[in-house]
């Protein structure tokens, strides 16, 4: 079956985010937009998962749990994970490991199942973490997850460069450059096209590029799909 995906989409609780990106507004949204599958990956924190993930219940959508985690060396990295329970377990060992010193940039906040503010992140949730990749990479290794190299197409950065020196399981790219695409070998990589939605307009529409085909709509279908097998 072929399905419309959105897997990098942003809340509230990242600083970055517009003030209507509340868990409620985007599972609507999403909704609206006619997408079958979404995961909302904020920076470096997984705090707003359990509403969401109970949102998700009332909607014809499979909703992942995931997060956006940007390491030492400033490589932005997109992690699934299989149950919410994995991911709430990582949110402890990122709470572990987030810099002292931080630098102020917005607010991030966390909502309750209303869309109301019930807590704010008491730092920067878009700071890098004090992980390099592969030690982010071993820690990951005790939970069922993927994890998806986030746009790699962007300047400044050398990850390109670095894939054969990475374990991960896909690409994001954030358009579809053929080119670019043929130059890295890019093609032997599952490749996803998300939106990085800060706003709720942002979000995907249901468009050829961000589809994906699978067995099911099932969260043990999607983690099939990345197993480079």
């Amino acid at each position: 079956m072929i399905y419309h995906y959105d897997v990098h989409i942003h809340s509230v609780l990242s600083p970055c985010a517009d003030c209507l990106m509340t868990p409620n507004n985007i599972l609507n949204m999403a909704m609206l937009k006619g997408l079958n599958i979404i995961s909302v990956t904020d920076h470096n924190s997984l705090k707003q998962l359990p509403v969401l993930f109970e949102l998700s219940k009332s909607y014809d959508i499979l909703f992942i749990p995931g997060v956006e985690v940007t390491t030492k060396e400033g490589y932005h990295v997109l992690i699934y994970f299989k149950t919410l329970e994995d991911a709430l377990k990582f949110d402890q060992l990122l709470d572990e490991h987030r810099p002292n010193e931080i630098e102020h940039y917005g607010m991030a906040s966390i909502t309750d199942i209303e869309d109301m503010v019930i807590d704010t992140f008491p730092f920067i949730a878009s700071d890098p973490i004090l992980l390099d990749y592969q030690t982010l990479t071993n820690a990951l290794k005790v939970f069922q997850h993927r994890t998806v190299l986030a746009h790699v197409d962007r300047p400044n950065t050398d990850i390109l460069a670095r894939l054969n020196d990475l374990e991960f399981n896909g690409i994001e790219l954030t358009s579809r450059d053929e080119l670019l695409i043929s130059n890295y070998g890019l093609s032997r990589y599952p490749i996803l096209y998300n939106s990085d939605a800060h706003d709720l307009l942002a979000i995907s529409e249901t468009l050829m590029q961000n589809t994906i085909e699978l067995e099911s709509l099932s969260i043990d279908a999607f983690f099939r799909y990345f197993q480079n097998e």
